[in-house]
């Protein structure tokens, strides 16, 4: 097989989400995948502060290299760090996602975020087809459509193809809307070349592409289906995502509705919502939680 990573971009808010995750990797990645986690160059001394890495090199036998994310700017683009730091934080993590290949050893790996976590045994080649192919997470996202349809939370389909509609449009796609995740992605460092030239064809960079369309899984998906970058292998999702807390709390009383597969190797529970593993640093105000709770229950 190609060679094949694990790759986390987090910061400051999400340490303890990354221990767990770091945590799950040892517990349950056979094959020593390696696993590489990048943050800003602020934020080095905290995780060195709340993850003991030297300890963990000393007694797990697999790689883990904490990067930082301008390392990654810098491989290949170093007149973009102006712009890495300009860029807001949720546009420029999922550019640095899309990017990370320019420096790490890989032909394709799996961009995970701090919320994710394994829950069994993984080997590589639960993301390959073949040698050179890897899987595609692509389906028509229906679960979380009919769920949301059902419990009266009608904007989730709307933005679904609201955003569908955009990057389709981009590459002149008319068709089926499908859904290219949720996260962690496999992903192919030739469907990111491919947008690339894309790019640079139109006279654009990536960070105006993803300022102006935010969504690096349709970017990679679309690109994927317009360039034919890669044979085209596609599977469902291979983690439990929780979206919502809506979502988490309906599966919580309805277990028995959940997919049940042998390709379901963790979950992930969205932090813009869970508190559970946030530090104390980076939690709101008393005030502030008790209205995000109060819009919570009135969604619900």
């Amino acid at each position: 097989m190609g060679t094949f990573i694990l790759f986390c971009k987090s910061f400051r808010d999400d340490v303890l989400r990354v221990k767990r995750l770091l945590d799950s990797v040892i517990a349950y990645n056979v094959d020593f995948i390696p696993f590489y986690l990048s943050v800003p160059q602020r934020d080095v001394n905290l995780f060195l502060e709340y993850i003991d890495f030297q300890t963990l090199k000393s007694s797990y036998q697999g790689k883990i290299e904490l990067i930082t994310d301008e390392s990654i700017v810098a491989q290949r683009r170093p007149t973009q760090l102006t712009t890495y730091h300009a860029t807001k934080g949720y546009i420029s993590q999922q550019v640095i996602k899309a990017i990370a290949w320019e420096k790490l050893p890989c032909e394709a790996y799996l961009a995970l975020d701090s919320d994710a976590y394994f829950t069994k045994s993984f080997y590589q080649r639960d993301f390959f087809f073949r040698v050179d192919t890897p899987f595609t997470i692509m389906h028509d996202g229906s679960e979380l459509m009919d769920l949301s349809e059902k419990l009266g939370h009608h904007n989730v389909k709307t933005l679904f193809l609201k955003d569908s509609s955009l990057v389709k449009e981009e590459f002149g796609r008319v068709g089926a809307d499908y859904d290219f995740g949720p996260a962690p992605l496999i992903w192919s460092v030739k469907v990111w070349q491919d947008l690339e030239k894309h790019l640079h064809d139109h006279q654009e960079t990536i960070w105006e592409a993803f300022t102006r369309i935010p969504s690096e899984i349709r970017w990679y998906g679309e690109t994927l289906l317009k360039y034919q970058s890669i044979e085209l292998r596609p599977i469902q999702p291979i983690f439990h995502c929780y979206h919502y807390a809506w979502q988490a709390a309906y599966y919580k009383k309805h277990p028995e509705l959940m997919t049940r597969t042998n390709w379901i190797i963790g979950e992930v529970v969205q932090s813009y919502w869970d508190e559970s593993l946030r530090p104390n640093f980076a939690k709101k105000s008393w005030a502030s939680r008790h209205w995000k709770n109060i819009k919570a229950a009135i969604k619900r």
